[in-house]
């Protein structure tokens, strides 16, 4: 199966949404720092105290995953 270079970044809870291409970040790093400015999170996804937002995607076999646990 073809891997998509587009995503559907959603803030749970929220009706809020938007649909962005990774294929324009070169790291974790710059797509995390995309979606907090995005939904208005800055830097809480990377908070080391523990704000509670976790980063995380649904595979193309349903399986919920940590941003940053595969290889960018």
């Amino acid at each position: 199966m073809e891997a998509s270079c587009c995503t559907d970044p959603n803030l749970h809870k929220g009706s809020v949404g938007r649909s962005i291409d990774v294929t324009t970040f070169k790291n974790y790093e710059e797509l995390v720092c995309a979606i907090e400015c995005m939904f208005g999170l800055d830097g809480l996804l990377n908070d080391t105290k523990g704000s509670g937002w976790k980063l995380v995607y649904v595979d193309y076999e349903s399986d919920v995953l940590l941003v940053g646990d595969d290889p960018w």
